[in-house]
């Protein structure tokens, strides 16, 4: 016969009992219920005292609902992929907007490459005019105006010529084949292709700026996590004392407004871990915007390695920033075009020699052969221009000069900002293993403290004064990790990697 009082439903036990993971005292105690497995989802219905149940041990019911409660938290950690730090960049650089929108730059002066490269063929030109006088044209040719033919005068009496108004017009095709020009077109296309790799140096450079953005906010995100993390042991912690504190609160051990002291910690505690996971989840979402996909998408982040190669040796880093900074590139290619300007300029002295064919077909034109065709050689050159070349290639010069002068101005920047950031990266690093090891001996001692709480071997203020220590200390940490995580990205920014 079984007791009604040891007989419950499922749906009557408290929340905080079977969320909080604590055993229930109920034994040799059966539960009536129904136990529904749908989909792998766990439900459970009462039944009614006077029905049929399923009578199942408080062990067994406990386990089910253990596995509910594992399965469902396993299939909401699935649902949040780990993004790596290299999958986000290979992300931004495939999806992000301003890249592509940089490549429409690149593909443009590749256009203006291939249409440089037709000049060197030959160019062919027709040129039709049509019209009609509007009124008559008349030319009087005067007696002898022409002179005299065996003693008679040319026209022999005034003539006058009448252009009756009609339609008329001309044709003249035209084909020309540079020679001497083709040294200029060539000279032309190699400056074009240098404008060309600037251009993809620029679209380069605002690839590294999305990436090192990227890295920027992945870098926050694990700085935000940490400290959210050391947040949740401090929620811990305080709950802990507050669990101890109302226990001590029924024996009359500590003041009510201790206990109260204590709950307003907790809260605030609480507020600050909701604070930061918002932060989290802000965070990820600009960083699925960066990386040009739905924001909603959900990710968790990896750990990165503590130390870069690069840190070992600062010349070898600093060989590394000046071959790959887009600083220096882009100074490079700026000579680059300086010098091309320069002899582009000098081939302006080359004179204009080409091979031409024209057609001409005037219409309607009495008097006038009906088409001319003529094959020949066109020559151009300036004899004498005043010495306009001479001072334009001086000016290109002093383009040439300018623009190496810069190439070692920047060369010697970049190397001074990577020394610097190679430094702070080094006391940064320091920094963070200085809180770490303070927030490490702040949690030892929490714990000793908390033990002796619970064996009332201490009083409440001194536990609340170790708990405040922990959260200073916890809050250093952070700050250490925040400039640390700064401190490499600007450092990983000097070095000028894709």
């Amino acid at each position: 016969m079984q007791h009604p009082g040891r007989r419950m439903a499922i749906d009557k036990l408290p929340a905080t009992d079977i969320d909080s993971g604590h055993t229930l005292c109920v034994p040799d105690a059966t539960f009536e219920t129904t136990v529904v497995s749908v989909a792998g989802s766990c439900c459970s219905h009462s039944a009614p005292f006077g029905s049929t149940a399923l009578k199942v041990p408080t062990l067994t019911i406990l386990v089910l609902l253990a596995s509910c409660c594992v399965s469902t938290s396993a299939q909401e950690g699935a649902s949040e992929e780990t993004l790596t730090l290299d999958q986000a960049v290979s992300l931004a650089r495939e999806n992000n907007r301003q890249i592509k929108i940089f490549q429409k730059s690149e593909q443009a002066a590749k256009d203006e490459i291939l249409a440089a490269r037709t000049q060197r063929y030959p160019h062919f030109s027709v040129e039709l005019q049509g019209g009609s006088l509007l009124t008559p044209v008349s030319i009087q040719f005067n007696r002898g105006v022409f002179g005299t033919l065996n003693n008679t005068p040319n026209p022999p009496e005034n003539v006058l010529v009448t252009t009756s108004p009609r339609l008329s017009g001309y044709a003249i095709t035209k084909a020309y084949q540079p020679l001497s020009q083709l040294y200029n077109i060539h000279l032309n296309i190699e400056a074009l292709q240098v404008g060309q790799r600037l251009a993809a140096e620029q679209t380069r450079q605002q690839r590294q700026l999305i990436i090192n953005t990227v890295k920027d906010s992945y870098y926050s995100v694990l700085q935000s996590q940490s400290a959210l993390d050391a947040a949740v042991e401090n929620v811990k912690s305080l709950r802990e004392i507050d669990r101890t504190t109302d226990e001590y609160l029924k024996v009359k051990t500590v003041l009510a407004y201790q206990s109260s002291g204590v709950k307003v910690q907790l809260a605030q505690a609480e507020l600050q871990v909701l604070t930061l996971q918002d932060t989290v989840d802000t965070q990820k979402e600009n960083l699925n915007v960066l990386l040009g996909r739905d924001i909603r998408v959900k990710f968790r982040v990896s750990a990165l390695p503590e130390e870069l190669p690069e840190e070992q040796d600062l010349e070898a880093a600093r060989q590394k920033a000046v071959a790959n900074r887009t600083e220096v590139r882009q100074a490079k290619l700026k000579l680059d075009q300086a010098v091309y300007a320069r002899r582009l300029e000098k081939a302006q002295y080359i004179p204009e020699v080409g091979v031409q064919y024209l057609f001409i077909a005037p219409f309607s034109a009495q008097g006038l052969p009906q088409y001319i065709n003529t094959l020949g050689v066109n020559l151009k050159w300036d004899l004498w221009d005043w010495g306009y070349k001479r001072h334009l290639m001086d000016e290109k010069q002093r383009a040439i000069d300018q623009s190496s002068l810069n190439l070692s101005e920047t060369q010697s920047q970049v190397s001074v900002d990577l020394g610097n950031r190679f430094r702070k990266l080094r006391e940064a690093r320091a920094n963070v293993g200085v809180a770490q090891l303070a927030q490490r001996a702040e949690k030892d001692k929490l714990l000793v403290v908390l033990e002796q709480y619970k064996q009332k071997a201490t009083l409440l203020p001194n536990v609340l004064t170790e708990q405040s220590n922990m959260a200073q200390a916890n809050a250093q940490y952070s700050q250490a990790l925040a400039a640390f995580w700064t401190a490499r990205s600007d450092f990983e920014r000097s070095l000028g990697e894709d």
